[in-house]
């Protein structure tokens, strides 16, 4: 035997974008824990409560998956026809919001890994997107700011996100249904923290 598994719940995978011409060949999976005692798991419903969907929920999520994925394939399609990554444009978004900052910094506004993080830092370090400088707090310390290539980068990846978006939700809603979606969003994302 390879090895022994858990009895208990310790983790699951979370999908990730790679860079890759294929949009999910590649994938990076990260295991973020799921075990009752890790303090980082968010608060919710004790340990072993049924937290089943009702059937109205669960076709609610099944729409909201659905449509997501529908989403996002369209977006990797786009991406990949123009031989961009998903996760480079988000990186590059997030570093152009601030002056500089470190991988831990970047990896947790990304939602990801500091590993997965530091790798597509430095392949955008070695493309001159991105740019290493040091901390003034601590010279051991290294940050990495955007590049004046990056932002002309960013600029052409925003393009070809934003005509997805548009024509797939800004067309698809109305005003105020797309209003509603960032409103939700915006909870939804205030309830993970």
């Amino acid at each position: 035997m390879l090895g022994s598994y858990p009895t208990e719940p310790c983790g699951v995978l979370v999908l990730c974008d790679s860079h890759s011409s294929d949009s999910w060949s590649g994938t990076i999976f990260e295991k973020v824990s799921t075990n009752p005692s890790d303090s980082s798991r968010a608060a919710g419903p004790a340990y072993g409560e049924d937290t089943s969907f009702t059937d109205a929920e669960l076709k609610v999520w099944h729409s909201f998956i659905d449509g997501g994925w529908a989403l996002m394939a369209q977006i990797s399609a786009s991406f990949n026809a123009e031989g961009l990554s998903i996760t480079d444009m988000r990186l590059l978004e997030i570093a152009a919001e601030r002056d500089s900052a470190g991988i831990s910094e970047l990896a947790a506004a990304m939602h990801s890994g500091v590993s997965t993080v530091s790798r597509v830092a430095s392949r955008l370090i070695d493309e001159g997107a991105l740019e290493r400088v040091a901390s003034h707090a601590d010279a051991r310390h290294r940050l990495v700011r955007i590049t004046d290539a990056g932002r002309d980068e960013l600029r052409r990846q925003r393009l070809v996100r934003d005509a997805v978006i548009r024509k797939h939700v800004i067309e698809v809603l109305s005003p105020e249904e797309f209003e509603g979606l960032g409103s939700m969003f915006a909870r939804i994302r205030e309830g993970c923290d």
